[in-house]
């Protein structure tokens, strides 16, 4: 369920988006407009979409066509991401369904990613040489930022900054260039396109945090994910890093993070000491330190509904359970 402080002042164009992304994802070939709707239609909270939207609603856009498309074409990138990562990861679930990978097989499934790649980047390169650019420089942070992780998998070295710089690539540098792009297609000058810019990469790095968060102390029927997945691949994340440091559990997460051939009766053990350290407050905190810290970077807009919004989805993204 959205809440409806912010999702109201953007609900009409989000329900645009839906619609430029089940008309551009429509292949002559069914099987692949099918894995598209799939993908697309398992859900997912829009929060590209809305964060484009709302950052260009707040600097004074009127005719929402150009940001409605560019919203579309980050959420069909993003959910392409996903496509790509389940197959990497071995993910089993995404949003409560089968990851598409287990349900039309992965060679589909990698071509379906490229082919809304592809649909993704053709709608943007629509817009202005500039929105290109931003979204160039967040397709390339993405990729560094999953090759980082790769590079600390099972690895209990992993630093707080390091952990800072993965999630700044794979989550907080796409979500940036959705605020950038709304801004920037609304004819904000280069100070307001760059402060929203840095309020959404903030929100990308709360989202991120809360989203690892859920991963040990959610609910599997609420995240529709399985509890422990980032334990059972190995992913250093920030509950797990901060678990790492307790000086009663730590060690034995240690062994169980580090072991190569893990079962899910080690994970589950993992996340049951994890959740009697004080990991996940503390990464809650953080997520909410650092919504609240952003609020300034606002003031360079007029009071509005929309700006009220953006204060009111960022709020959400660090609140939410799912």
């Amino acid at each position: 369920m959205m809440d409806a402080s912010w999702y109201s002042s953007v609900s009409n164009d989000l329900k645009t988006v839906e619609d430029i992304m089940k008309d551009v994802t429509r292949s002559e070939n069914p099987e692949l407009t099918e894995i598209c709707s799939y993908v697309l239609g398992a859900g997912g909270k829009r929060v590209r979409p809305a964060m484009c939207l709302l950052a260009f609603r707040a600097c004074g856009g009127t005719d929402a066509k150009k940001a409605a498309d560019i919203g579309a074409a980050l959420e069909i990138i993003h959910n392409a991401t996903l496509v790509h990562d389940d197959i990497n990861d071995g993910g089993d679930l995404r949003r409560g369904a089968k990851a598409a990978y287990k349900r039309y097989s992965i060679g589909k499934s990698i071509v379906a990613g490229d082919y809304m790649f592809a649909l993704g980047f053709k709608l943007v390169g629509s817009a202005s040489r500039e929105v290109v650019d931003y979204l160039v420089e967040a397709s390339a942070a993405m990729g560094a930022g999953e090759f980082n992780q790769k590079e600390y998998e099972r690895d209990a070295r992993v630093t707080e900054d390091y952990y800072m710089k993965i999630i700044e690539g794979k989550t907080a540098r796409l979500i940036e260039c959705a605020a950038k792009s709304g801004a920037f297609l609304a004819g904000a000058d280069g100070e307001v396109v760059e402060a929203l810019g840095q309020f959404a990469y903030n929100a990308g790095m709360a989202f991120q945090i809360v989203d690892d968060a859920l991963d040990v102390a959610g609910d599997e029927s609420a995240t529709g994910k399985n509890i422990g997945g980032d334990m059972m691949e190995g992913k250093p994340t920030l509950p797990i890093i901060y678990a790492l440091q307790d000086p009663a559990a730590g060690e034995r997460i240690r062994e169980i993070f580090e072991s190569p051939s893990l079962e899910w009766s080690d994970v589950r053990e993992a996340i049951a000491l994890i959740k009697k350290t004080d990991a996940i407050p503390r990464c809650l905190d953080k997520a909410k330190s650092i919504i609240k810290d952003s609020a300034r970077l606002l003031d360079v807009l007029a009071d509005s509904e929309y700006k009220r919004a953006l204060i009111g989805l960022a709020e959400y993204i660090a609140d939410r359970d799912r």
